[in-house]
Order: structure tokens, then C-alpha cells, then sequence
């Protein structure tokens, strides 16, 4: 544990891995009960930690009971309180141990697994799916996130926050398990790589492929591509109002929530506009809303394309060819 304890305060061990909901969520009793297995010696869970950067190792698992040590012995910001065992050490923080009981936390024997360098990205996005074991597992974007820090992460951030995403989809798209950072993720990576050429075999994967690529991408790439979202979600939202990107049978009904293959479909399209186009395609609003029904209800391949299976190879390129086929249709 000491090994752990001087990789913290040296900032090397990464624990704000962009799903800090997981950490510090336990309560100050919880974290008690952690300090008191140390001292009474009952051995901890093992630690996972991704050590392609040996200067900085990111937590698989484990990242709790770090955040537990973190507080209670290097920045000393709780006391103990409800112990079962050591109730004379009630109200006492780490530095008012004995020194025994602080040599103890310190000399606590761990087992640690360290995903070494060289391991391939899609390897290691399956160590974190399969090895997390919180009480509630992470999401693919929670995992994406964590592995692919970098400029893309804040970007993505940045748009889904931004107050044209949140008009657009009418506050639909949850930000708790970063949906919302995934729906922009999706527009993100069909501009990278076009849905023309989409052949991946696992579509997380190819998001997970699209967040590297952005991060290694030279000049102004997402710049460019922030403000196609902009174009995207301003015109989305002149044509369909709060209805974008959702089905829709027909005109008076339940509005269904955000679909993300339609999300993604639409946005691409809808982004890749230039200005002059992007108002003409407002002006028939109407027309666009009328034949995007008419393709709900009579195309049931495209509704298939949006429902079920969503990331195959096929239904990808014909829900894009079909949404592109009726805009250049309402254009022309």
C-alpha cells in the first residue's frame, strides 16, 4: 500500500478518470470500514490498473477504496466513525493514529494487476468491460472516456453541454452515463469515417477507434466538426422543433424518445449542409417532415435500420443513403 499511497501524492495514479461519480460516492462510515479492515489486517479486493503510461496508471478497478486512502491518509479529510472493532479510535484521523496503526495502512499487503504496455486498444476496452466490478458497471462511453483522454474528451464534453445539443434533442439524452458525450461521439465518428466506408465488425470498437483517431488528429479537425454539429443541431431543431431525431408515424401521436441511430444519421446529414442549404431545407420543413414519415411508414428496411441491430454494416449504409436521398430529394 505504501507503493500506492507515494504514487498518489506524486499525482501519479489517475483518480479523476472522467467518471467521478464512481468515486468519493461512499459514505464517510463506508470509508471507516475500509480504514478498520486494513488495521485489523482483513485483505482487500485486488486493484486492476492500466500501466501503459507507467507515469501515470489509470484506475481499472479499485478506484473507491483509492479514493478512501487518498482521503483519510494523505489529505486527512474524514475521521473514522462507525467502526465495529476499533471503537477507541472513534473520531480519530489518520495522523491521530498511533504510529503502529498508521505503519499498518501503510505496510497493508495488496494484490495488484498492472495491464502492461503494448496491450492493443481493443484488448484493453475488454479488461475494463469485463474486470469492472462497481456497483454499477461502467458504460461503453465511461470506458472510452477513460482510455482516450485527450483533447477529444473535453470536445466532447463541450458539445454535449452546449446549449444547441440540449435544444435539439429537448434535454432527451441523458448525461449521467455520458449518452449524451456518446451521441455527439457517433456524429463525431461518421465525419472521421464515412458511413460509406463503415465495414467495423463491433460498433463500440469503431467509436473507441473514432476517439483515438481524434485525439492523433493534426489542425483544426474539430474545430471543423464543432461547427457542423452547431449547423447540424440549429437546422435540426428550425425543422423538426423538439421532435428531432425521434420516429415518427404520423403527425399527432406519443412523441418516442431520441433514437441514436437516427441521431447520428440526421446530424451527419443535416452538418454536412453549408449555410445556403441549411435555409433552404428549413423553407421546406414541412415537405422534409412529411416524406421523413412516409419513410417511417413505408420503408420497412429503414425502419429496421433504426430498430434492431443497429450497428451492422448494412443496415448503417442504407439508413444513411436513405436519410441523404431525402434531403437532397427536398432540396431539389
Amino acid at each position: 500500500m505504501d507503493t500506492l499511497i507515494k504514487r498518489i501524492k506524486n499525482d501519479e495514479i489517475d483518480l479523476k478518470t472522467g467518471f467521478q461519480r464512481r468515486s468519493g460516492i461512499w459514505s464517510n462510515k463506508a470509508q471507516s470500514r475500509l480504514i478498520e479492515s486494513m488495521l485489523i489486517n482483513i485483505p482487500l479486493p485486488a486493484f486492476y490498473m492500466d500501466a501503459t503510461d507507467d507515469s501515470r496508471w489509470l484506475v481499472v478497478d479499485g478506484l473507491q477504496r483509492l479514493t478512501t486512502i487518498r482521503r483519510f491518509a494523505i489529505d486527512e479529510e474524514f475521521a473514522l466513525t462507525g467502526l465495529e472493532f476499533l471503537s477507541d479510535y472513534e473520531g480519530k484521523k489518520f495522523s491521530g493514529l498511533p504510529r503502529s496503526f498508521r505503519r499498518r495502512i501503510e505496510e497493508t499487503d495488496i494484490i495488484l494487476h498492472l495491464i502492461q504496455p503494448g496491450t492493443p486498444l481493443d484488448v484493453k476496452f475488454d479488461i475494463f468491460r469485463r474486470i469492472n466490478t462497481g456497483g454499477e458497471p461502467l458504460s461503453a462511453q465511461e470506458i472510452r472516456h477513460a482510455l482516450n483522454q485527450g483533447a477529444v474528451t473535453q470536445w466532447l464534453e463541450t458539445l454535449a453541454e452546449s446549449d444547441y445539443f440540449k435544444m435539439a434533442t429537448d434535454n432527451g439524452v441523458a448525461s449521467r452515463r455520458m449518452d449524451d458525450r456518446e451521441c455527439v461521439l457517433r456524429f463525431l465518428a461518421f465525419n472521421l469515417f464515412s458511413p460509406k466506408k463503415y465495414s467495423a465488425d463491433n460498433f463500440d470498437q469503431f467509436l473507441h477507434a473514432a476517439m483515438s483517431a481524434a485525439n492523433e488528429a493534426e489542425g483544426g479537425v474539430l474545430e471543423e466538426n464543432a461547427e457542423r454539429f452547431r449547423r447540424a443541431m440549429t437546422t435540426a431543431t428550425e425543422i423538426f422543433a423538439n421532435d428531432a431525431f425521434r420516429k415518427r408515424y404520423r403527425e399527432n401521436e406519443t412523441r418516442y424518445p431520441i433514437n441514436k441511430a437516427l441521431f447520428e444519421t440526421w446530424s451527419l446529414t443535416l452538418g454536412a449542409l453549408n449555410e445556403e442549404d441549411s435555409d433552404r431545407l428549413i423553407a421546406e420543413g414541412e415537405l422534409v417532415r412529411e416524406r421523413f414519415r412516409s419513410l417511417m411508414n413505408e420503408d420497412k428496411a429503414f425502419e429496421a435500420s433504426i430498430s434492431q441491430g443497429t450497428g451492422s454494416v448494412k443496415k448503417i449504409q442504407y439508413r444513411f443513403a436513405k436519410i441523404e436521398e431525402l434531403v437532397q430529394g427536398c432540396l431539389s
